[in-house]
């Protein structure tokens, strides 16, 4: 009887073995699975910021393609200085670093940018547009009200 017993116990013995190593496994999975899960996030929440800079740069581009208002309230025109720099910008941009084109007329400006980053020279260029279409104002696009 102590062998069947013995059988008994080894038996059980096995059986949570098993069940123990069947929960360490489905821990690691867990964790893994967690992992994913927040390294899938964060990738995402990156590029929805991303995308919604790109879309503000290209409305500032937008804008300031026509800023400076002309109309029944007056005639504000921007200075070529804030173009230049708003030029000096989108390069930076763009292009990135100063690429030894001296056809630009913002080469000045643009060396001055070195090293600043795609995503800190697209918050420069909106905030200066901001800036300047508050000072300055605009002109809407034709039938816009």
């Amino acid at each position: 009887m102590s062998t069947d017993f013995q059988k008994k116990k080894a038996e059980e013995a096995q059986q949570q073995k098993i069940r123990w190593m069947t929960w360490e496994r489905e821990e690691i999975e867990a964790e893994a699975r967690s992992k994913q899960f927040d390294a899938y996030w964060e990738r995402r929440e990156t590029d929805d910021v991303n995308g919604w800079r790109d879309k503000d740069l290209a409305n500032a581009i937008d804008k300031a393609s026509r800023a400076g208002y002309t109309g029944p309230h007056g005639n504000f025109s921007v200075p070529v200085e804030i173009k230049i720099d708003l030029d000096a910008l989108y390069h930076q941009v763009t292009v990135g670093d100063y690429d030894g084109n001296t056809v630009v007329r913002c080469a000045e400006q643009w060396k001055a940018l070195k090293g600043m980053s795609r995503i800190d020279a697209q918050r420069a260029y909106i905030r200066v547009t901001n800036k300047m279409l508050s000072r300055y104002g605009w002109n809407p696009p034709e039938g816009w009200h």
